[in-house]
């Protein structure tokens, strides 16, 4: 009886291992997948800026690598504003509404500026 269990349990293994290589093969089609890391927010990108400042005060971040953090989620700061604006703008084109680019980028740095100081009076 337990040679009998013996080579089930044996038989049992060696198909699950060997079995995948002669399934057909289904491959991962990466565009369909889609997950809470696809998307990021304006105030996440704010949460880590504020988070990578209070981290580079306390010395845990190097300048140089601070600096890089920071100019990199400034640019997706910059890009979802940009974003934003611009479907506002296609949504207030239905109805007659236009801005230019420039209004629209000192709109952004205004509104980066006033919030890199509300991070350090923080």
């Amino acid at each position: 009886m337990a040679y009998v269990v013996g080579a089930f349990l044996i038989g049992l293994c060696l198909y699950l291992v060997i079995q995948p290589f002669f399934a057909s093969q289904k491959g991962w089609q990466a565009g369909s997948l889609k997950d809470d890391l696809d998307t990021i927010t304006l105030e996440q990108i704010y949460a880590t800026l504020n988070e990578l400042d209070m981290e580079y005060n306390m010395g845990k971040v190097p300048e140089n690598e601070y600096d890089k953090l920071k100019s990199q989620y400034e640019k997706m700061a910059v890009t979802l504003l940009k974003e934003e604006a611009y479907a506002e703008v296609e949504h207030k084109g239905k109805k007659g509404h236009h801005q230019t680019e420039a209004t629209y980028d000192l709109e952004i740095t205004k509104e980066l500026e006033e919030l890199q100081t509300q991070r350090k009076g923080e």
